[in-house]
């Protein structure tokens, strides 16, 4: 019982230290200052975004990586690594799928190369 006794006490006269650390109350976010955020926001207030060259051919391996919906509604897929806004060129394709010919292949039946372990040199 003391010993019960004793770690309810510990653990109570430390909640106030959580309380008062700054680091720990600010979870933190994808762009630290407003300044950033600003930007962010006049940038897609005036429609500058960057579009990239529609689908690719139809001869190499389409990967589709996934979508994200933008907070106003836009919706930019990712296909072999890079961002596509409006394009549609992943037609049948579920997020992980790779189309390459006339066969669609998931992400378990597809072989992905491993780095190599470098070697330490013993001294």
């Amino acid at each position: 019982m003391q010993i019960a006794a004793a770690c309810l006490l510990a653990l109570l006269s430390t909640g106030p230290a959580w309380a008062t650390d700054p680091a720990a109350s600010d979870p933190g976010r994808l762009f630290y200052t407003p300044a950033e955020r600003a930007q962010l926001e006049n940038a897609r207030a005036r429609g500058m975004v960057r579009k990239t060259d529609g689908a690719p051919d139809a001869a190499e391996a389409v990967r589709y990586d996934g979508l994200v919906v933008r907070s106003d509604g836009q919706r930019i897929r990712w296909v072999n690594g890079k961002a596509q806004l409006g394009t549609t060129g992943v037609e049948g394709l579920k997020p992980g799928q790779i189309r390459a010919g006339k066969r669609v292949y998931e992400p378990y039946q597809v072989l992905t190369p491993t780095p190599q372990a470098v070697e330490k040199e013993m001294p």
